[in-house]
């Protein structure tokens, strides 16, 4: 994949938001203006949960690692990242609506509802600038196909995005001018996260995008549930929260399922076998060299369930008592990646172990 088709690929990504948008368009009864908003509501919950545990993970594993002797970062300052984002998140649309938009003061219902989406399309588009990130550190790490996989599934769930933006208007003629700055503010994160992730990363800053994200995203879902319940369709509603968190779910999953799928489906460069029981890996140790694709190949010997993880790339594998399992790294950057099972205490007793991946001579 070349820089230039990264850049595309990635304003894509952002603006399938777009699609979503022109419901606007539609004059609708007010159950099913209540099912619209409550659908919003559900995806928006389901990333709110999503985005909050990935940042409560991280620090939680910072804390594991910090306190069994590991040399990590301070869980104290994960810590800190994770409150001030999700404090900035929270109180940066408080004060936005108090002292910029005046909605508590706005009695107008089609004025408040504009002021409502545009202020949806901030929290979205800072949940999309962390999917920026991912889609430009694959690139950077050289996980062309990842990259792509990435792009697919963010470009159709941004689309579902568009609609949670559009969901609280009540306007009598489409105001396209509107509609497009909604659009830029909700999509046009991905887009420049993607340009951030492909030149420098670093896990501060995706911690401190995902807890601002998660924050933003925590305000705006108590306004759409105030808008919902003004409806008076507690029927409808409840079923737009429902049927919104479930088809948020469903995509995030054709998302981990495929990069899965895709993974296993290249030809890997370097084959681990890997035996694991109670409580070790065994190898341990694995080397490669960046740019292979590895593959482990894993059977658990044990009579206990164990999972085979490495977190720091976000993969992994549950092998029950007697099965086996596949676990592949496309393209691999140098550095060294902790490997480890994560069910409770096992980790703790010495199932971990650790990929150096070093640059080829």
């Amino acid at each position: 994949m070349s820089y230039t088709n990264l850049l595309i690929l990635g304003a894509v990504a952002g603006f399938t938001i777009f699609l979503g948008l022109p419901v606007a368009m539609l004059t609708t009864k007010p159950r099913w203006r209540a099912l619209m908003t409550a659908l919003s509501a559900g995806v928006l919950l389901f990333l709110l949960v999503e985005i909050t545990y990935k940042c409560l993970e991280t620090v939680e594993e910072s804390a594991k690692s910090y306190f069994t002797g590991a040399h990590t970062a301070t869980p104290l300052l994960y810590g800190a990242i994770l409150f001030a984002g999700f404090s900035l998140g929270l109180y940066a649309l408080t004060f936005f609506e108090e002292h910029f938009i005046g909605m508590a003061k706005e009695s107008d219902p089609e004025v408040r509802s504009r002021r409502l989406s545009l202020m949806i399309a901030g929290g979205i588009g800072l949940h999309n600038f962390g999917e920026g990130l991912a889609i430009g550190q694959e690139y950077s790490a050289g996980a062309f196909s990842l990259a792509y996989l990435l792009i697919v599934g963010f470009a159709l769930h941004n689309a579902t995005e568009g609609f949670g933006i559009a969901a609280p208007l009540q306007i009598k003629k489409v105001d396209w001018k509107f509609l497009g700055i909604a659009g830029l503010i909700g999509g046009g994160p991905t887009f420049i996260g993607t340009i951030l992730g492909s030149v420098w990363f670093s896990k501060n800053l995706e911690l401190f995008s995902l807890s601002l994200a998660a924050g933003s995203i925590l305000y705006v879902v108590g306004e759409l549930l105030h808008i919902g319940k003004m409806h008076g369709q507690h029927r409808m509603a409840m079923t737009g929260i429902l049927a919104g968190f479930f088809i948020a779910f469903g995509s995030e999953l054709a998302i981990e399922v495929g990069s899965a799928v895709q993974a296993n489906r290249q030809q890997p460069t370097v084959v681990f076998d890997v035996e694991i029981s109670e409580y070790r890996f065994s190898p341990s140790t694995f080397e490669a060299r960046a740019g292979d694709t590895v593959r482990f190949k894993i059977k658990n010997i044990g009579k206990e369930p164990h999972e085979f993880e490495f977190p720091d790339m976000k993969v992994e594998s549950a092998i029950p008592p007697g099965d086996s399992g596949e676990v592949t790294l496309p393209s691999v950057k140098a550095g060294n990646y902790a490997l480890q099972c994560d069910l409770p205490g096992h980790k703790e007793k010495g199932m971990s172990g650790m990929l150096v991946v070093t640059m080829p001579r």
